[in-house]
């Protein structure tokens, strides 16, 4: 198989194209949800509460970032000539949210894992 004749895709057009398959109630499930175990999180304080909160954050940033990308591509399908500056700065925003929240996940079960560590 030759590798320069298979298309290459970036982790953000997969992402895009799983945002634009994805029912929207299933988006507000992983808006609302994010943020009601976020939440609950935070008031309940259970024993590793901070991997869960930055879970729950990455699912809420993922429905929100989907959202934004479907008007964005319901924008481009409309010919719209300008995008709109709020939903730009959101669609940014719950990506950058959600990256930061992905590593503070991984950093958090890395801590997890390691445990106390005692010099």
């Amino acid at each position: 198989m030759d590798a320069s004749a298979v298309p290459q895709e970036s982790l953000a057009d997969v992402l895009s194209a799983r945002a634009r398959r994805t029912p929207m109630d299933r988006l507000v499930l992983d808006i609302v949800g994010g943020l009601l175990i976020g939440a609950a999180a935070i008031w309940a304080r259970p024993p590793a509460w901070f991997p869960l909160l930055a879970a729950a954050t990455c699912f809420a940033c993922y429905g929100c970032w989907a959202v934004t990308e479907r008007r964005r591509h319901a924008d481009l399908i409309a010919s719209a000539a300008i995008a709109s500056p709020a939903w730009r700065f959101a669609r940014q925003a719950s990506a950058v949210l959600g990256i930061a929240a992905y590593v503070t996940l991984l950093f958090a079960i890395l801590g997890l894992a390691l445990g106390p560590i005692k010099s």
